[in-house]
C-alpha cells in the first residue's frame, strides 16, 4: 500500500517499511529466551549503541532454540531495530555476526541482494535517525514501564522514497558522512589511547608505593547515584544518567543522554564530573560534558582542580579492574560510596600531575572536537533527509536546495575547523588559568 501525504507531492511517494524497496521481511527475535553456557551468541537490545553492536558480555541460547527461530538468524548486511527502550536505533550486523540469533527486544530486518545493491539499506538506516521516524516510532510504542515497539507497528513505519537522482545525491551525503565519522571514531580512539599512555609514563616516572598513595575521598567530592523521578508535563527536569548508559559510553566523554528527571540542584553534577559505573570484570569512568544527574548504582566525583580532574580520570581507567574488589552484589554491579572513598590511587607531586594534565588536556580537547564533528555532520544529513520527510512544509523546494549542500557542508567543516583550532579555550575539559 503506497500513501501521499497531504503536503508532499507526486515525485516523493511514501511507503511502508513492509512494501520499502529490498525490504525481504522484518522479524522478531527470540521471545522465551533460555540461556546455556555455551551455544548461539544472542543480541540484546542493550548491545545496540551508537549505531554499532557491541556485546561486553556474551548471551548464548541453545542451538535447537536457535533452529527455531531461522528468520532471526544473522546474516552480515541484515538491520537490527531496538523495539524496547531506545526504539529506533538501530546497527548493521557484521560477518562475524552471521549466523548469531537476537532477543525479542530486537527486530531483524532481511534485504534482498538488490534492495542492498542498490542502498536502500543505508537509506532506510539512516531515515530512522530523523524527526519523523522518531515521532512516529514513540506514538506507536506503548506506554509501559519500558516504552515498546510492536512489530506490526515498525513494518507500517511510513518511509519515503525519492526519485533516483535525489536520492543519489543524498546517498553521496550520507557516504561521505560515514567516511567522515569513522575518521572522527578512530582520532577520539587514538586520542584517549595516547593520553592513557602519557599516564603510564607519568606513573613509571613518579614510582608507586604507600607514600605516593591518597585516598579517592581525600582528593575530590564523592556521591552517590538517586533513582529517577520521572517529570510531569509542568516540572522542569534535569539530564539522568543510568549506569547502563555510563557502561554503553564508547567513549570516555559521555555526550547527550535522553532520560529525564526531578532533581533538585544540590544533586545535579557539574560539567567535568566523573561518573563511574560497575560490571562483572570492571569499573568503567567517563567525563561528563553537562551537567547532570547520576543514577542508581552510580557514584559521582568532582573537584575543582582540572589538574586533579585529568590525574583520578586516568588513574580510575588504569584501576579498572582492580576496582572490583570494592563492589557489591552478586553481579557486582554496585559500589558503596564509603568503600570507594577509601580506595587508594597513586598521587604523585603537582607538578608531576600538572605535566600530565597539559598533555592530556590537549587530546582530550581533540577528542572532544572530533566526537562534536560528528555530531554535526549526522544533524547536517539527517536536516536533508528531514526536508523532503512526510510532514515537510518547504518539500518541493528539496531539488533546489540540493545543488547548494556541497557548499554548505565545505562551510560547516571549515566552521569545525575553526572550532578545533580554538578548542583549548571552548572546551569545558581544557586546562585554563583561574584569576587570583
Amino acid at each position: 500500500m503506497t500513501k501521499e501525504s497531504d503536503d508532499v507531492p507526486t515525485p516523493w511517494p511514501v511507503v511502508e517499511l513492509r512494501e520499502f524497496p529490498g525490504v525481504e521481511y522484518a522479524a522478531y527475535g527470540i521471545a522465551r529466551q533460555q540461556k546455556a553456557s555455551g551455544g548461539i551468541p544472542m543480541i540484546r537490545a542493550t548491545e545496540i549503541v551508537e549505531g554499532g553492536v557491541h556485546v561486553q558480555e556474551f548471551t548464548f541460547v541453545p542451538p535447537d532454540v536457535a533452529r527455531r527461530h531461522p528468520r532471526s538468524t544473522l546474516r552480515s548486511g541484515d538491520l537490527l531495530v531496538v523495539l524496547v527502550g531506545r526504539v529506533g536505533e538501530a546497527a548493521v550486523a557484521g560477518e562475524e555476526h552471521a549466523g548469531w540469533n537476537v532477543a525479542r527486544s530486537l527486530a531483524v530486518v532481511r534485504w534482498t541482494p538488490e534492495g542492498r545493491a542498490q542502498q536502500w539499506d543505508l537509506w532506510l538506516r539512516w531515515w530512522l535517525k530523523t524527526s519523523q521516524s522518531q515521532s512516529y516510532l514513540t506514538l506507536s510504542s506503548s506506554n509501559a514501564e519500558h516504552m515498546t515497539l510492536p512489530l506490526q507497528a515498525l513494518n507500517r513505519l511510513p518511509v519515503p522514497v525519492p526519485p533516483a537522482p535525489v536520492r543519489e545525491r543524498l546517498l553521496s551525503l550520507i557516504s561521505l558522512a560515514e567516511r567522515k565519522n569513522a575518521l572522527n571514531t578512530r582520532i577520539v580512539s587514538c586520542a584517549t589511547e595516547l593520553a592513557d599512555a602519557l599516564f603510564m609514563e607519568a606513573l613509571q616516572t613518579c614510582g608507586q608505593g604507600p607514600a605516593t598513595e591518597r585516598a579517592v575521598g581525600e582528593v575530590c567530592q564523592v556521591t552517590a547515584g538517586a533513582a529517577q523521578s520521572l517529570p510531569d508535563s509542568e516540572q522542569s527536569a534535569m539530564p539522568w544518567v543510568s549506569p547502563r548508559e555510563v557502561l554503553n559510553c564508547k567513549t570516555v566523554h559521555l555526550g547527550a543522554v535522553t532520560s529525564r528527571t526531578v532533581a533538585q540542584a544540590e544533586v545535579v553534577c557539574p560539567s567535568g564530573s566523573l561518573l563511574i559505573a560497575p560490571r562483572p570484570g570492571e569499573v568503567r569512568t567517563v567525563l561528563t560534558t553537562t551537567p547532570v544527574v547520576p543514577g542508581r548504582r552510580t557514584l559521582a566525583i568532582y573537584t575543582e582542580s582540572e589538574v586533579d580532574r585529568m590525574w583520578l580520570l586516568h588513574s580510575l581507567r588504569y584501576r579498572r579492574r582492580e576496582l572490583t574488589a570494592v563492589t557489591q552484589g552478586e553481579q557486582a554491579r554496585a559500589m558503596r560510596r564509603k568503600d570507594f572513598s577509601r580506595y587508594k590511587i597513586p598521587w604523585p607531586t603537582d607538578a608531576v600531575r600538572r605535566d600530565f594534565a597539559r598533555r592530556a588536556a590537549a587530546l582530550h580537547d581533540l577528542a572532544y572536537a572530533s566526537a562534536r564533528e560528528r555530531q554535526v555532520m549526522e544533524e547536517l544529513v539527517v536536516h536533508e533527509l528531514e526536508k523532503g520527510g512526510p510532514g515537510a512544509s518547504h518539500f518541493g523546494q528539496l531539488n533546489a536546495e540540493l545543488v547548494h549542500v556541497a557548499p554548505l557542508w565545505s562551510t560547516e567543516s571549515n566552521a569545525l575547523n575553526e572550532r578545533r583550532s580554538t578548542a583549548r579555550t571552548v572546551s569545558p575539559l581544557a586546562i585554563r588559568e583561574r584569576p587570583d
